[in-house]
């Protein structure tokens, strides 16, 4: 067989393979086998000798090249013989410095204690001393059971099935692996083994979370059992990721809940992360998103750059070592510290941690559809670029467990096929099931398909495609969307008839604003949702939809459910969401949005002259008021700069002055002004709030001066923000006032109407007096113009303005395009037709009743205020100017107000009363009804607060 081996280029990433390699003994593998000891295990799965390697690729003394996934089983964090590292060893030699020194300390020993210690979490560094150990792991593992024993005088150790620790005497009492252990007679005695986290092979049979808490509980049980026969260990030992096991991460919330074990008990927590250490999992080290740290880890393969070094990092108080109690000749080993210092830096540059992480990701994806098409993988795991995929019957048999039945020599087959077409990688695990992926965190995305390619070909070859839980091919996939023609949108009918049904049956049964199980409850139920690879019915998933999601929502249409600027949909605006999601338009460029072009332009024509704009006027949807007013603030920030200096702020960034910059808005306006001055480089401190009168409206008198003192010290105020509508007050600035003072100033004068703007269709539009003059206007459609979330706009007097947001991409809006591309004004790409559902609800509802809507619920809010007035045990803090009150109830025998309203409110919501608001006025908790269902009653509030009144007096007996 001829192989192409073009090893000797530069910058090959991949085998090239043309035909399966040839993996006969040659000469080399014939004198290991008649020389070398039969306790050589690698030869006899991977059949090769190795003549050189570079990063990922490896030749063989046949020429042939692999990529390898094993990388010394973890040691090469960088791949072989990586340039950097080699240079800075001949480096190291040439100048004739020490390469072993025992534990006589040098300068690279001191830098590299630092270096290693620098990559901890910081709790953990702060109390971490290091320690050198004999040049294997398995050395570490003893150094940390002997000081364990030591410090806690107890001689008992607690290990986990599934585990590997090493080969010493000592290490090997630790290791799960009974064929390994067989025949090996003294192994260190009182050693426990406890049940590891396995979902696909639990041993109580429960599998997932459950499971893993299972093992918990069993074990904390047996540490308080005081007939368990087992005495308290002096230390429990774990691999946060389980590698010669299987590849098994230990769920974060088990490691924490070991923390708390063995803290309660007195014991010592081990870490080995010898294998799955050093940014392997996506983080320097696997334990370390668990937000706990251990008392000892234990350290080594790709701490040393590739070369023998191993270590313990252990917490200060326990280094209770007496000089020379436990040594290693080659503990001093220079070289290896020379090129872990090397590999540390080398990963903190090209941040190959977070590298890891994410393709480790685009690996674990890979597999996982891999695992779709093939019945024999039973399960993908893993964390970052340390993973494993397990091997079953490609029959689907089960075990006398009802667990799938392991298949090894399915497992060798696909070994020896990825072998055979250049891919090396290793197995373990149960049975020897599970085939393990251990590359290098410098592995590359073309690497990665390799990988995936190779093993999908092997897989063909051995298992065929899995077809015995698939439809037939018409069956199971075009099931599953609308079609175009006679008949093809038939499923989709019949879907939404089946989801309608369901909803109806929940609004029929509807009890409260919330009558669903407690968080907690809720959340368990959630969280054990399993997602099959068969797939369910519609019916089904509606149901189960109905019965969990539904029935445990807050129900906005409920009179009670009174909180927040949170609207009950139009029944237009919610059909009108079947025809925007199957239709599925994309409102970045015309042709993907041929009429939803035109209909969004029409929308915003529409409302524009509501405004009293002109026809210079423009505007775009968003996603709400976040969105809008951060647009507002963006093109006033960009005109400004270049007004005044011509500098080209999407071109080259913020000019050197922008600290100077000032946004001026009340100290009531909305938290996004903030947060998008943050977002847009300009910080919080670059807005300047304004006080406000007793009714919330900003002071006029004081902006002025607020704008002359800016100026005379230097500052560069830009813009100023109107509130037409506060969140808690349902204030309106004085628009008009402003407008004149922003042009007074040559400002920009943006209006957040998000709450406030549907006003422009009712009888009460003078209250937004001014907000023609505003240079950009932000509206939430989603609010009360009722539309389902989420659905705003931003306005714009001047459509030139819009200029400052424009960008053409060749594949998208070119600059020579006849039809308009409305991505040219919006900062987001892909947007969806949400003017559909403001078009067909305006068509539908008409202006006039769209007016009589929000005087409803203007009357309702005056009406209910009044009724408030005449309550004994309640407070109104503020005369209402939009749809909220707030208030609060009072009781002269309480002394802890703000407890009171407190509870009330939690009450409320618990025995599904209502769902009211919390704020703060002067300091002190108010609470808050924010009234925008145009078809609630008086009655229907009066009768709500008759029960809050109830939940008062319990309350209050129990206070």
């Amino acid at each position: 067989m001829n192989y192409v081996t073009e090893k000797t280029k530069k910058n090959q990433e991949v085998p090239i393979v043309d035909s399966l390699y040839d993996l006969y003994e040659d000469e080399y593998l014939n004198q290991q086998t008649k020389y070398e000891s039969e306790v050589r295990s690698y030869p006899r799965r991977l059949p090769l000798a190795i003549k050189k390697a570079s990063g990922l690729l490896v030749e063989d003394t046949k020429g042939q090249v692999y990529l390898d996934c094993l990388a010394g089983a973890g040691t090469l964090a960088l791949g072989h013989n990586h340039a950097e590292i080699k240079d800075e060893l001949k480096r190291y030699l040439d100048l004739d410095l020490p390469s072993q020194t025992l534990d006589l300390t040098t300068g690279v020993k001191n830098v590299f204690m630092q270096e290693v210690l620098d990559t901890l979490p910081t709790g953990f560094k702060n109390c971490a001393k290091v320690q050198f150990c004999g040049p294997s792991g398995a050395d570490a593992v003893e150094a940390a059971i002997k000081l364990a024993k030591r410090v806690t005088n107890r001689n008992n150790i607690i290990a986990f099935s599934g585990a590997y620790h090493g080969m010493t005497n000592g290490s090997m009492s630790l290791m799960g692996n009974n064929q390994t252990k067989a025949r090996s007679s003294g192994l260190m005695a009182d050693v426990h083994f406890m049940p590891f986290p396995y979902s696909l092979r639990c041993p109580f049979g429960l599998g997932g979370d459950d499971g893993a808490k299972m093992s918990l509980r069993y074990l904390e049980r047996t540490l308080n059992d005081d007939e368990s026969g087992i005495l308290k260990p002096a230390a429990i030992i774990v691999e946060p990721v389980q590698g010669e096991g299987g590849v098994l991460p230990a769920p974060l919330f088990w490691l924490k809940e070991l923390r708390r074990i063995t803290e309660e008990h007195g014991i010592l927590l081990i870490f080995d992360e010898i294998q799955c250490g050093i940014g392997k999992t996506g983080s320097w080290f696997a334990f370390e998103n668990s937000n706990i740290f251990p008392d000892i880890l234990c350290l080594s393969k790709a701490v040393g750059g590739g070369l023998p070094l191993s270590l313990l990092i252990l917490n200060e108080k326990y280094d209770d070592w007496r000089p020379g109690e436990h040594t290693g000749t080659f503990r001093g080993n220079q070289l290896a510290m020379v090129a872990g210092l090397k590999t540390f830096e080398i990963i903190r540059r090209d941040n190959l941690v977070e590298h890891a992480k994410v393709a480790g990701n685009y690996f674990k994806n890979g597999l996982n559809q891999l695992a779709s098409k093939f019945s024999c993988i039973a399960e993908v795991r893993g964390r970052g670029l340390m993973l494993g995929i397990e091997i079953v019957s490609k029959k689907g048999s089960l075990n006398k467990f009802s667990e799938p039945m392991a298949d090894e020599e399915l497992t060798r087959k696909i070994q020896r096929g990825c072998l055979q077409r250049g891919l090396i990688i290793e197995k373990g695990g149960r049975n020897g099931s599970v085939l393990r992926f251990l590359p290098p965190l410098n592995i590359t995305y073309k690497q990665i398909d390799f990988v995936l390619d190779v093993l999908e070909n092997v897989l063909l070859n051995e298992v065929g495609i899995n077809t015995s839980n698939r439809l037939p091919k018409h069956e199971s996939l075009d099931k599953f969307f609308i079609h175009t023609g006679k008949g093809g949108a038939d499923l989709f009918q019949e879907s939404v008839s089946i989801a309608t049904e369901n909803l109806i049956k929940v609004f029929n049964d509807v009890r409260g604003p919330y009558s669903g199980m407690m968080p907690s409850v809720l959340k368990s139920v959630i969280d054990s949702f399993d997602i099959s690879k068969e797939g369910r019915t519609i019916n089904d998933v509606m149901r189960s939809s109905a019965s969990f999601v539904a029935k445990n929502s807050i129900i906005v249409q409920h009179p009670n459910c009174i909180a927040h600027l949170h609207t009950p949909p139009l029944i237009t605006g919610v059909v009108s969401e079947l025809f925007i999601a199957a239709l599925n338009q994309s409102m970045d460029s015309w042709d993907q949005a041929s009429a939803a072009t035109f209909v969004e332009q029409k929308v915003i024509q529409l409302v524009n002259e509501h405004v009293g704009y002109n026809s210079l006027a423009d505007g775009i949807f968003t996603s709400g008021g976040t969105q809008s007013n951060l647009m507002g603030i963006l093109l006033a920030r960009d005109k400004f700069i270049d007004k005044l200096s011509g500098h080209n702020v999407k071109q080259h960034g913020l000019p050197n002055y922008h600290q100077r910059l000032k946004i001026i808005c009340s100290e009531t306006a909305h938290f996004t002004v903030q947060k998008s001055a943050a977002l847009l480089g300009l910080g919080f401190d670059s807005v300047e709030t304004i006080s406000v009168d007793v009714n919330g409206k900003m002071d006029i008198y004081e902006l002025n001066n607020k704008i002359l003192h800016l100026k005379n010290n230097d500052f560069l105020p830009f813009m100023i923000v109107g509130t037409a509508g506060t969140t808690d007050e349902g204030a309106i600035d004085p628009l008009l006032e402003q407008s004149k003072i922003a042009e007074k100033h040559d400002l920009w004068f943006h209006v957040d109407a998000a709450y406030g703007g549907s006003l422009i269709f009712s009888s009460r539009r003078k209250m937004l007096e001014g907000i023609y003059k505003a240079d950009s206007i932000t509206l939430d459609f989603h609010k009360l113009f009722y539309q389902p979330i989420s659905c705003g706009a931003f306005l714009i007097r001047n459509r030139e303005n819009f200029n400052y947001l424009l960008h053409h991409a060749d594949y998208l809006n070119r600059e020579n395009d006849k039809l308009p591309n409305l991505v040219d004004k919006s900062i987001a790409t892909t947007r969806r037709f949400d003017a559909l559902k403001v078009l067909l609800s305006l068509q539908h509802v008409g202006l006039n009743n769209f007016g009589r809507m929000y005087d409803n619920v203007f009357d309702l809010t005056n009406q209910l205020a009044n009724f408030l007035e005449g309550e004994k045990h309640i407070q109104v803090l503020r005369s209402p100017q939009l749809s909220t009150i707030l208030f609060r109830f009072i009781d002269s025998e309480i002394k802890d107000l703000n407890k009171l309203n407190c509870t009330i409110r939690e009450m409320a919501l618990e025995d599904g009363v209502a769902i009211l608001g919390e704020t703060k006025v002067d300091g002190n908790v108010s609470l808050k009804v924010t009234i925008l269902n145009p078809c609630i009653k008086l009655q229907d509030l009066t009768e709500m607060f008759k029960q809050l009144n109830i939940l008062f007096n319990k309350i209050k007996r129990e206070l």
